[in-house]
């Protein structure tokens, strides 16, 4: 029997909550649409809090799946080869 309680289907994991924060920190514009691999990209470029480089980076199909995921980015359309684009949401 583990001791360790599930993840619920939907939910972040600690490394993608980690990709997320650093998201937020980089100098990326979130109001403004952005797809995958320019997040991916601003994720990979961004250290951690400590200030070392960061280990586990997300390649753009991955980020793409943890955006969808998030709870402050949401997916406005899809572009013409069917990439999605997101925007962080608005404090309404």
């Amino acid at each position: 029997m583990t001791r360790y309680k599930p993840r619920t289907i939907g939910e972040l994991s600690t490394t993608e909550a980690c990709w997320i924060e650093a998201l937020l920190r980089s100098g990326l514009n979130l109001t403004e649409p952005f797809n995958a691999a320019q997040a991916s990209r601003a994720v990979t470029t961004t250290p951690t809090k400590r200030g070392t480089v960061r280990r586990i980076c997300p390649n753009s199909f991955k980020m793409a799946y943890v955006l969808k995921k998030a709870p402050q980015f949401k997916m406005i359309y899809r572009d013409t080869k069917k990439r999605p684009i997101f925007v962080l949401k608005s404090e309404e």
